[in-house]
């Protein structure tokens, strides 16, 4: 028995990191055409979706913009990733051989000692650049991730009535929501504070503290 983890929305400017586990037999991940989630449309992710489901032990945890801009007082980006992964992990009601994550750290496996310190539980964790990519597990977790977080982001976009896409900086449409979000207030609560692209928008105005 093998588990993946991976996230997604790691970049975002807007809405939740969402972070997923997937754990099942490791032969049982070849039976379906499993990829990276950002190599699928979000058809062919949606259409996976109740599959993985179905057929593997999944769970996830979604970190709020709030609760991000709150830790991040304390804790890197990484150093969160790991402790939601290391939550997810001692959740887990099984036993895999093996956790194979995808590593943000620019050394690999310095990842699997952080979660490792946050872990009441002793498990054998791989991580790997790329792991999303290179082992159908991850992908399997990507997926989860990917759509878990796409209807997040439906829900955050339905509710606050901006007209914005991925949530990501390079989409200029919620660069734009930032900024009215800012403004009015109206769904600042989805603002992670702390990023780069929100201090820029901000640096004229006001100072990021007085935001919190």
């Amino acid at each position: 028995m093998i588990a993946g983890i991976d996230e997604a929305g790691r970049g975002s400017v807007l809405g939740p990191l969402s972070i997923a586990l997937v754990c099942g037999e490791e032969e049982d991940f070849l039976s379906l055409e499993l990829a990276d989630s950002k190599l699928l449309t979000r058809s062919e992710r949606e259409a996976l979706f109740p599959e993985i489901r179905k057929k593997f032990y999944t769970s996830f945890v979604l970190v709020t913009a709030k609760e991000l801009n709150e830790m991040m007082k304390r804790f890197s980006l990484n150093e969160i990733e790991a402790i939601k992964e290391a939550y997810l992990l001692d959740e887990l009601p099984l036993e895999p051989h093996e956790v194979i994550v995808d590593s943000p750290d620019v050394l690999e496996q310095n990842f699997a000692h952080r979660i490792a310190r946050h872990m009441a539980r002793k498990l054998t964790i791989r991580a790997e650049h790329k792991a999303d990519l290179n082992y159908p597990v991850v992908s399997a977790a990507s997926i989860v991730a990917k759509v878990i977080r796409d209807w997040e982001i439906d829900r955050i976009r339905d509710e606050v009535g901006y007209d914005f896409q991925s949530g990501y900086p390079s989409d200029e449409k919620t660069v734009a929501a930032v900024r009215e979000m800012l403004r009015t207030g109206k769904g600042k609560e989805y603002v992670r504070m702390r990023w780069s692209t929100v201090e820029s928008i901000i640096a004229s105005q006001q100072k990021l503290h007085d935001y919190f």
